[in-house]
């Protein structure tokens, strides 16, 4: 039972969305940053690969980011010139093949089932193929500094889109986005 259970905890933590990767200069004072504005009326750029992108999902992801950073002080003001800093959305995706290959055993001629099978001939083991393809997707998010004129802090995610994801991309968007910023401002 021991040995199960550590499988099942091995299985679940893989099963986990990788953390999103953050990159910022820090030579920047972001201590300064009270205003922020988006990069453009439409911040949302999405590249290559991932058809049947929602046009609704460039709002939420707004909406989303001015609630968290909002609820981290910062405000969120009409004119881009007088912001302190700018965010800009890229989003991209390419499919992906998983092949996954596994021992399975077969029923012998003498009546064996399964493994540790008994008899003189025993089980003879095969392994099968599992191919899957699926789409992965990319979520890149860049602030930029708007009186130096330059990018000061980057996050990116990679996530595997999934019907659940397609059928209900806010909640997912919330959790990458709130993931991405759970560490902003950097100190």
């Amino acid at each position: 039972m021991k040995h199960l259970t550590f499988f099942l905890l091995v299985f679940l933590a893989s099963c986990a969305a990788p953390k999103p990767m953050v990159d910022f200069d820090p030579s920047h004072n972001f201590s300064k940053y009270q205003t922020f504005a988006f990069i453009s009326d439409n911040p949302l750029m999405i590249a290559e690969g991932l058809p049947g992108v929602s046009p609704m999902l460039e709002g939420r992801m707004v909406q989303i980011t001015e609630n968290i950073l909002s609820a981290r002080g910062f405000t969120r003001v009409a004119d881009r010139e007088d912001a302190d800093f700018t965010v800009g959305f890229t989003l991209g995706g390419r499919d992906k093949i998983q092949v996954t290959s596994y021992p399975e055993s077969y029923r012998s001629n003498y009546g064996n089932w399964g493994w540790g099978g008994r008899g003189y001939y025993g089980n003879q083991i095969y392994s099968s193929t599992d191919v899957r393809q699926y789409t992965e997707g990319t979520l890149a998010v860049d602030l930029y500094d708007v009186s130096d004129r330059k990018p000061v802090w980057h996050a990116t995610a990679v996530r595997k889109i999934t019907k659940t994801v397609r059928e209900n991309p806010g909640e997912a968007v919330r959790e990458i986005l709130g993931d991405m910023f759970a560490a902003f401002p950097p100190s």
